[in-house]
C-alpha cells in the first residue's frame, strides 16, 4: 500500500512535470508565431496591372499569377471537390482534425507507405502563409497551433476562400481563377464539374498531376476526386460515372502573363520608383497609362519589318553555329524569342549551289537559291548570292521563316532601332519601342541612347533664323567654305550629302533638300550662342559643343528629346513634355496617385511654328521625306543622316501625332552605303503610320493669325504682283522679313 502511494505520488509529479513542460513548450512556440489577427486585412500577392488608355492590359508585373475571387463566385461543386479530396471534415473540426490524423495513420500503416495526409485545409493554408515546407516535428506543432488559432479567429468560409485563392495549381497559376484560365481558358464560374474536379486534384502534387505533362495521371487523379465527391454524397453514382467517362480537354498553350510594350513598362516602373518610391511588384496596383496598345503593336511590327529589310540589304551574317561544336539546346534556349517573329531554328543537312536541305522538327525542308539571293556574305562586294555554298555548310544552325508555304532563310538583325509616338497636344506617349526585341536587349534606345542627330537638328537652326529676321526666301550662296577648327586644330571643309554645290539657295530649298553648307553659313550669321540657346528652348538638355558643326547635328541627343522638341512645330510654338501615367489605383481600386498633362512650354512664336510646319510639309512633298507622301494625311517631317551612315533618323509631324524613328548599330558601325534617314528610318515611320491611320482623325495644322501668304516669284524669290506663271505662295509674318536677303 505504501509502495502504491509512493508510485502514485511519483506518477503525479511526473505527469505535472510533463504537462508543465509541454505547456511551456507550446507557450514558447506560440510566442514565436505571428499573430493571426493580421489576416483580417490580408492582401494577396497579385500582379500589378499596367493598362493602356482604353484600359486594356499591357503588362502584369508580379511573381505569382493570381486573380482573387470571392467565395460567392466559386462554383459550389468546386468547393465540394476540394473539401472531398483534401479535408472532408473541414466544417466539423477546429483547425486540426485528430480523427483525420488517426485515419490517415491507419491507412498509411496498412498500405506500407504514405497514401493519405492528415493536414486540414486550415493547416495547409497556414503552411502556405507562414511556414517553410520542411518536414520537422517543430514545424508540424507550429502548424497545428496556428491552425487552431486561425480556426477560432476566421470563419470557415473565409478560410476556404483564402485557401482557394492562395494555393498553387501548377502551370504558374495561384488560386482557382488563375487555374481556370491557364488550364481551360475560362473564368472559374464557367467551369464544368469534371473541370472543377481536375483543378481540385492539383494542389497535392501540381507537377505530378499536370494534365499537359502527365495526362494519364491527371485523369486518374481527377476521377479519384470525382469518386470522393460520390463517397461524400456530393454526386450520385450516375453523375460520378458520367463525369469520370469524359476526356480531359485543356487549352494547348497556357496563356503567359501578359507582357506587351516591355520598354515602355520599364520606363513606367522606373518613373514610379523615382517619383513615388513604391515597389509595384505583386502589389495589385492598376496603373492607367496613355499608351495605345493598337499603336504599340503597330510600332513593334513596323520597327521589326524595317530592321529585317535593312539586314537583307546588309547581307547574311552567317549561321548561329554548327552542331559539331555548338550545343543545339543552348542555341534554342538562347534564341527562344525568335518565335515572336515567326522564325524557327533548323540544321543544314545538305548544301548545293542552287538549294539546301535542312532539318526542322525532325523533317526535311528545302530552300531555293532564287528566293534567297539577298543572302550575299555580309560585307561582300557582290549584289546577290549566287551559290549557297559560299555562306553555309553541313551542320550549320540557321534561322528560317515560313511564308506562303515556302521556307526562306532568315536572320536576327544586328542593327537596332527605336520608335516613339506622342501627342503634340498634351505629350501623351502612344507607342514606345526601344529596340528590335526586349529579349535580345533591354536597353531602351528611345530614351537612354544619345546619338548624333544629323540634319534632324536643322529645323531648330531655321526656327532661330526666322525669329532673327530671315525668311524662307532668304538666299544663301551654296559654295565651298573652309572653317578653322581652332588654333593648331586644322580646318574643316563641310560638304553637302550629294558632294555638290548649288549656288544661291533659299532657306526653303536648303531645308527641303537638307543642304549642309547653307545651314552652316546661316548658323555662322546667327552665332553658335544663339543656336545653343534655341536648342535649350526646344528642350535639348545635351551640352552642345561651341562650334558650327552643331548646326548640322554633330550633337548627340536622345530620340525622346528630339520628338518632344518637334512638338512645338505642330502646336503653334508650344512644346509639350512627356505624359504617360494618368493615375495609379491601389489593390482596392482606390485612386492613390493622379497626374495631369504638364503645362505647355512656350518655345517659339506661333508665326514661326506656322512657317516651320510649312517648311517641314515641303520636305515630305518635295524633299528627303517623299516616301511619307503615300500616307493620306498632311505630314511634315525631317530626315537625319550622320557621317558614314552611322545613324539614320526621321521625325514625322502631324497636328495630332508626332512619331520619331532612329536606326543604327549600338557599336556605331556604319549601316551601309546610302543607308540614309530616308532609307533606314523613314520606312518604319510610313509602315507604322499606315497601320494606325484609321485611328488618326484628319486634322489641319493650326494657323497663326500673324501669318500672311504672298505671291513669290520662283526665279527672283521676291514678292511679286505680276501675272507670271512661275510663282508660289509663301508665308510671311514680319514686314521687315518680306524682302529677299542674300548671304554669300
Amino acid at each position: 500500500m505504501k509502495f502504491l502511494k509512493i508510485f502514485l505520488i511519483i506518477f503525479l509529479i511526473f505527469t505535472i512535470l510533463i504537462t508543465g513542460g509541454l505547456t511551456a513548450y507550446f507557450l514558447k512556440l506560440s510566442s514565436e508565431l505571428p499573430s493571426v489577427k493580421e489576416l483580417k486585412n490580408f492582401q494577396y500577392k497579385t500582379p500589378t496591372l499596367i493598362l493602356d488608355e482604353k484600359e486594356r492590359i499591357i503588362a502584369e508585373i508580379g511573381t505569382e499569377r493570381r486573380y482573387p475571387v470571392p467565395l460567392s463566385k466559386i462554383p459550389d461543386y468546386l468547393k465540394k471537390a476540394v473539401i472531398a479530396v483534401e479535408d472532408s471534415r473541414f466544417y466539423e473540426h477546429g483547425g486540426v482534425d485528430l480523427l483525420g490524423i488517426i485515419r490517415a495513420f491507419i491507412k498509411n500503416i496498412k498500405a506500407g507507405r504514405i497514401v493519405e495526409g492528415g493536414s486540414t485545409l486550415t493547416q495547409q493554408l497556414v503552411k502556405i502563409l507562414y511556414l517553410t515546407p520542411e518536414r520537422k516535428l517543430k514545424r508540424k506543432v507550429k502548424e497545428a497551433i496556428l491552425a487552431y488559432k486561425l480556426d477560432n479567429y476566421l470563419s470557415k468560409d473565409k478560410i476556404l476562400e483564402m485557401y482557394l485563392n492562395q494555393v498553387y495549381f501548377g502551370r504558374g497559376a495561384y488560386g482557382v481563377e488563375a487555374a481556370a484560365r491557364v488550364y481551360f481558358g475560362k473564368h472559374v464560374d464557367e467551369l464544368t464539374v469534371d473541370e472543377a474536379a481536375l483543378i481540385a486534384g492539383l494542389p497535392k502534387a501540381p507537377g505530378l498531376y499536370a494534365p499537359h505533362l502527365h495526362p494519364d495521371k491527371a485523369l486518374k487523379r481527377r476521377n479519384h476526386v470525382l469518386y470522393r465527391m460520390f463517397e461524400e454524397g456530393y454526386l450520385s453514382e450516375q453523375q460520378y460515372k458520367e463525369y469520370a467517362s469524359l476526356p480531359i480537354n485543356i487549352v494547348k498553350d497556357s496563356p503567359k502573363m501578359i507582357k506587351h510594350a516591355e520598354y515602355f513598362v520599364d520606363f513606367v516602373k522606373k518613373y514610379i520608383k523615382d517619383k513615388y518610391d513604391i515597389d509595384i511588384v505583386d502589389k495589385g496596383y492598376k496603373i492607367f497609362t496613355t499608351l495605345d496598345l493598337d499603336f504599340q503593336i503597330a510600332a513593334e511590327k513596323s520597327v521589326a519589318e524595317n530592321l529585317f529589310n535593312l539586314s537583307k540589304r546588309q547581307g547574311y551574317f552567317g549561321p548561329l553555329g554548327n552542331i559539331n561544336d555548338t550545343d543545339l539546346k543552348k542555341i534554342i534556349n538562347r534564341y527562344n524569342y525568335i518565335q515572336d517573329f515567326g522564325m524557327q531554328i533548323a540544321v543544314v543537312k545538305n548544301v548545293e549551289r542552287n538549294k539546301l536541305i535542312a532539318t526542322l522538327d525532325n523533317k526535311d525542308i528545302t530552300l531555293n537559291l532564287k528566293y534567297n539571293k539577298w543572302a550575299k556574305p555580309f560585307g561582300a562586294r557582290i549584289r546577290y548570292l549566287d551559290d549557297f555554298r559560299k555562306i553555309l555548310k553541313k551542320g550549320d544552325i540557321i534561322l528560317v521563316i515560313l511564308k506562303n508555304n515556302r521556307y526562306y532563310l532568315s536572320q536576327i538583325p544586328k542593327a537596332e532601332s527605336a520608335l516613339l509616338s506622342i501627342s503634340p497636344k498634351d505629350g501623351s506617349i502612344y507607342a514606345m519601342v526601344g529596340g528590335f526585341s526586349y529579349n535580345k536587349s533591354m536597353f531602351n534606345r528611345a530614351v537612354q541612347s544619345k546619338r548624333q542627330v544629323g540634319s534632324l537638328f536643322k529645323p531648330i537652326v531655321y526656327s532661330a533664323a526666322i525669329e532673327n529676321g530671315y525668311n524662307i526666301n532668304t538666299l544663301i550662296y551654296d559654295a565651298p567654305i573652309i572653317l578653322s577648327n581652332g588654333k593648331d586644330l586644322g580646318y574643316w571643309k563641310p560638304e553637302n550629302f550629294e558632294e555638290e554645290f548649288y549656288g544661291f539657295t533659299t532657306l526653303k530649298e536648303a531645308l527641303t533638300h537638307s543642304r549642309n553648307v547653307v545651314t552652316i553659313k546661316l548658323a555662322e550669321r546667327l552665332g553658335v550662342k544663339t543656336i545653343k540657346s534655341y536648342a535649350k528652348k526646344f528642350g535639348i538638355t545635351t551640352e552642345l559643343e561651341n562650334d558650327l558643326s552643331i548646326s548640322i547635328g554633330s550633337g548627340s541627343i536622345s530620340l525622346i528629346e528630339m520628338v518632344y522638341a518637334y512638338s512645338a512645330f505642330a502646336n503653334l510654338g508650344k512644346r509639350v513634355s512627356p505624359y504617360f501615367i494618368k493615375k495609379i489605383n491601389d489593390n482596392s481600386d482606390n485612386v492613390t496617385y493622379e497626374e495631369t498633362p504638364p503645362e505647355l512650354i512656350d518655345t517659339i512664336k506661333p508665326s514661326t511654328a506656322h512657317i516651320m510646319s510649312d517648311l517641314l510639309i515641303n520636305v515630305v512633298e518635295n524633299g528627303t521625306g517623299r516616301k511619307a507622301k503615300s500616307i493620306p494625311r498632311i505630314i511634315g517631317g525631317k530626315t537625319g543622316t550622320t557621317n558614314e551612315y552611322r545613324d539614320a533618323w526621321f521625325i514625322g509631324v502631324m497636328p495630332n501625332i508626332i512619331t520619331g524613328v532612329w536606326t543604327g548599330f549600338d557599336d556605331f558601325k556604319p549601316l551601309g552605303r546610302l543607308e540614309t534617314g530616308s532609307r533606314a528610318a523613314l520606312p518604319a515611320f510610313v509602315s507604322y503610320t499606315k497601320k494606325i491611320i484609321d485611328f488618326i482623325p484628319f486634322e489641319e495644322f493650326p494657323v497663326s493669325n500673324d501669318i500672311t501668304y504672298y505671291k513669290v516669284d520662283k526665279n527672283t524669290h521676291k514678292i511679286t504682283d505680276s501675272y507670271s506663271t512661275e510663282y508660289t505662295f509663301e508665308p510671311f509674318y514680319d514686314k521687315n522679313s518680306k524682302e529677299s536677303i542674300e548671304i554669300k
